[in-house]
């Protein structure tokens, strides 16, 4: 299988490991800044493609995957978009690229940046290996039938131990910054307005989200012959005016104001109230890759 593991160059981020070179890059030390969503949530792709007699709908076959060195964060995200795209009207396209990976944990001691609050957001253990780093070795749980599977089939790489992992191996120290509280009464809090006034509108906070899940289809056809063309997909934003805008040119959130809310409150309310759990997963991407470093979590905070 192809083994995706996070590669320290300009910025840390999930690559394919081709070589021992690469493997001298290899990296621990942070976060990856880029979320893996790309691997089963493509930013762009064909869906169709259609002439006068046929119409075709082939999902994507993938190779098999293994993902080493997940933050518990970013495994959370994929069982989010799990959740959206494979629990009531399937996906087949992203079905077709998740079912065939293999996921595989490293266990953050403490914050992976200033902006994180992972410790806030009741994140699960999902992963079919997760490592605990213990020094000179790693303490491995497995998570899944999938990840016991693995161990068996390299069993030469493993060595059985009477040592436990324990609770406080799994706290994640200075995670926990963000005080929970039914945001729907701060809706009209005039000092959201000090965040919006620095909103860019950019996107890059939807971007570099794991989770974030909103994309749009465009139809394309060819001016030498319309009568063939093809319908792709690819990943758009709540932050975006266009995202909200329908025949007669009316826009549903025409203000910024209206964007930069809806996201904040998708992530930790209102996903929540439809299925039970949050969205959010804590990782701090979109305050740190914010070009006017918009951090949300202090303004909550604030708010009494």
């Amino acid at each position: 299988m192809d083994l995706y593991a996070p590669i320290k160059d300009v910025v840390t981020n999930f690559k394919l490991i081709t070589d021992f070179k690469s493997i001298s890059d290899f990296s621990l030390k942070e976060n990856s800044f880029f979320p893996i969503k790309e691997h089963f949530f493509a930013k762009n792709e064909t869906i169709l493609t259609f002439d006068k007699k046929n119409l075709s709908d082939k999902p994507p076959k993938n190779k098999a995957k293994a993902f080493f060195g997940l933050r518990k964060c970013d495994l959370n995200a994929i069982k989010k978009q799990d959740l959206v795209f494979l629990s009531k009207d399937k996906d087949g396209y992203y079905e077709a690229r998740r079912k065939n990976t293999y996921l595989m944990g490293y266990q953050c001691k403490k914050a992976c940046s200033q902006y994180c609050f992972c410790g806030s957001m009741n994140l699960e253990d999902f992963y079919d290996l997760m490592y605990y780093d213990k020094g000179n070795k790693f303490l491995i749980e497995a998570g899944s039938e999938k990840g016991l599977k693995l161990i068996k089939k390299y069993k030469k790489y493993f060595k059985k131990t009477n040592e436990k992992i324990k609770q406080e191996d799994k706290i994640i120290k200075n995670a926990s910054r963000l005080e929970r509280k039914d945001l729907n009464r701060f809706y009209e809090d005039s000092r959201w307005n000090n965040l919006v006034d620095l909103c860019l509108s950019c996107a890059a906070c939807t971007n570099l989200c794991p989770t974030c899940y909103c994309f749009e289809f465009h139809d394309k056809v060819k001016i030498s012959n319309l009568s063939q063309g093809s319908r792709t997909r690819g990943w758009s934003s709540c932050q975006l005016k266009s995202f909200s805008k329908v025949a007669g040119e009316f826009v549903f959130r025409n203000k910024r104001e209206e964007r930069f809310k809806h996201r904040i409150y998708h992530q930790l309310q209102y996903f929540k109230e439809k299925y039970g759990t949050d969205l959010c997963v804590g990782c701090g991407r979109c305050i740190l890759a914010c070009p006017t470093r918009i951090d949300f979590v202090k303004l909550i905070n604030e708010m009494k």
